[in-house]
């Protein structure tokens, strides 16, 4: 597979985990919030103290994924011109 679908991929999966994650902390917060709900810290705040409770993991996973999936794009995307402009250096009349 090309390496520039694997960095689609990566970055589709690193926004699905991220958005997630962000919606499950503004859907927690709501609990802390609420008059029957578990409480919250001052130092960090109601949505804080959700990110803080669900884990910062699958926000670390999804920056590393998306960061990875960028870097298999510009790879891919920099063989793609040098292969391109390899061509054209051995072809000088040739246009297209």
């Amino acid at each position: 597979m090309k390496p520039l679908w694997i960095g689609l991929t990566c970055i589709l999966v690193s926004s699905i985990l991220y958005g997630s994650t962000l919606i499950a902390a503004a859907i927690y917060s709501q609990v802390l919030g609420g008059t029957d709900g578990v409480g919250w810290s001052s130092e960090y705040g109601i949505f804080g103290t959700a990110m803080r409770d669900i884990g910062t993991f699958p926000l670390l996973l999804g920056v590393t994924v998306g960061v990875t999936g960028i870097m298999l794009i510009v790879m891919d995307l920099r063989g793609q011109f040098l292969k391109k402009k390899e061509t054209d250096a051995r072809n000088p009349g040739v246009k297209g």
